[in-house]
């Protein structure tokens, strides 16, 4: 079994990730306290999410909570069996979770 760095919560909330100056919505299925696992709909060409790249991600833990934090684009990936949504791996940079009252 594989053995993670930080512990992980499923959460399903729903997301807004700004990459390039287009907005896409998701779903965050994972979440801990250095990075996310995101599901968006429809999938990005490949370079729209390259490793590597800086995004915005922005959701609401909690109602009238927004959290907005800046990530690198760790991995992205298609999903099976159409191709039509893509799964995306992003690290946080410098997240300020002191801020946020209600995950981590």
């Amino acid at each position: 079994m594989e053995q993670r760095r930080q512990k992980r919560l499923a959460v399903g909330y729903k997301a807004e990730i700004v990459c390039s100056g287009k907005h896409y919505e998701g779903v965050i299925e994972n979440l801990s306290s250095t990075g996310v696992n995101i599901l968006i709909n429809p999938a990005e060409p490949e370079t729209g999410f390259m490793t590597g790249k800086t995004i915005e991600l922005k959701f609401e833990p909690c109602p009238g909570e927004t959290v907005s934090l800046m990530c690198k684009v760790m991995w992205h990936r298609k999903t099976a069996p159409h191709n039509l949504s893509a799964r995306l791996g992003l690290e946080f940079i410098d997240p300020q979770w002191d801020q946020c009252s209600c995950i981590i």
